[in-house]
């Protein structure tokens, strides 16, 4: 592998989710490792202040917890998807086979087949620093429980991430623990999962079944089979001159009801999203076309792949949801005379982790959680 000092930024160091900016500053290219569908502007509004030009979106491994941002990048810049060989998923144009290298300006990237938590998981090394996606975590390993998961896989998948080196940095796709960054040597120490060298130990603790994600049939539809159009994609300044909710077309508002009475579009149709399968037939002959909006698209994304599942069409969704609806300065109305406001969904019962990613972690690594990061 070529030895070119590359950068990398954790880019939101502050969530469980992890996406990861891999770039050579002196030649401004870059590569965006696991990006986030809705922080897709985020990354756009980097990309230009940094100077830099994307040459790949990676995703490693078909995600069934989050939506991937990398085919709409595509869209958007002319990047090229990149996945590993081993995957079924319609949507990348090159695929990396196993310690396949593949240029980033005046270094390499080389990527890893390590499956275990899915069979199309790899990890991708730039530089000293392996990018786990999900097959390692600090202080936890994947979960295998998921279809074509394999704890024996996974053994394997560790020892190969051991033989690297003890000094080899570490940076997750998760974090339940509030860790940035680790290295091989540190996991060995402290990570009961990966320093196990029983493969029959290891398969014993990590064939408990646990929780699917939640909404994980349309997030695996987003993202194994190509997501959003780039024209189906609504900016806030935008919405105004499509004309009069309700006469014009339809505002779909998915948040929860606390959500939807402290500030909405005028006009707005209310349809919770853990309801909207039952109450789809709504829909059918409402007018056309659709606008799905939620608090930051997460929620609206899922409702909208339901509809298309459903058979709808003219289907369409507001970019950053409400937040950015209201940051343009749009009109909103609120009940019982409040200021109108975007705020934060209050539920209780198993609504209140409906549109929730679930963990990616195996059960006996992670306590307890409250709102997933994925409730937007």
């Amino acid at each position: 592998m070529k030895t070119a000092l590359l950068s990398i930024i954790n880019l939101h160091a502050d969530r469980q989710c992890r996406a990861y900016l891999v770039a050579d500053a002196e030649k401004h290219e870059a590569a965006l490792v696991d990006a986030r569908f809705d922080l897709v502007p985020q990354y756009l509004e980097m990309l230009r202040r940094e100077k830099l030009k994307l040459r790949y979106a990676i995703d490693t491994h078909t995600h069934a917890d989050h939506l991937s941002g990398s085919e709409r990048l595509r869209n958007i810049l002319g990047c090229r998807v990149v996945m590993s060989g081993a995957t079924r998923n319609k949507v990348p144009d090159l695929l990396a086979r196993d310690e396949d290298e593949f240029e980033l300006g005046r270094a390499a990237l080389r990527f890893m087949h390590t499956p275990g938590h899915t069979p199309d998981s790899m990890c991708v090394m730039a530089g000293d620093t392996l990018l786990t996606g999900d097959t390692l975590f600090i202080g936890g390993s994947a979960r295998t429980d998921f279809m074509g998961g394999s704890a024996s896989a996974l053994f394997d998948s560790f020892r190969r991430i051991e033989a690297l080196g003890r000094d080899v940095g570490i940076l997750p796709g998760h974090d339940y623990n509030q860790k940035v960054r680790s290295t091989v040597g540190e996991e060995l120490i402290s990570n009961p999962a990966f320093r196990e060298r029983s493969r029959e130990a290891l398969m014993r603790r990590l064939d408990v079944p646990g929780p699917l994600p939640n909404n994980m049939s349309e997030m695996l539809a987003f993202n194994a089979h190509a997501g959003i159009a780039e024209r189906a994609i609504i900016r806030a300044q935008e919405v105004r001159a499509m004309g009069v909710p309700g006469r014009d077309y339809t505002v779909v508002d998915v948040r929860n009801a606390n959500e939807f009475q402290s500030g909405r579009i005028e006009g707005a149709k209310h349809i919770p999203l853990p309801d909207i399968d039952a109450r789809m037939g709504e829909l059918e002959g409402a007018r056309r076309p659709l606008l799905f909006v939620c608090k930051a698209g997460v929620r609206a994304t899922l409702a909208m792949m339901a509809a298309r599942r459903a058979g709808l069409s003219d289907l369409l969704l507001l970019e950053g949801g409400m937040e950015a609806y209201s940051a343009a300065r749009q009109p909103m109305v609120a009940d019982f005379g409040q200021t109108p406001a975007v705020v934060a969904p209050v539920s209780t019962g198993p609504a209140a982790a409906c549109a929730a990613g679930g963990s990616c972690s195996a059960p006996a690594e992670v306590l307890s959680h409250s709102w997933s990061e994925w409730v937007i």
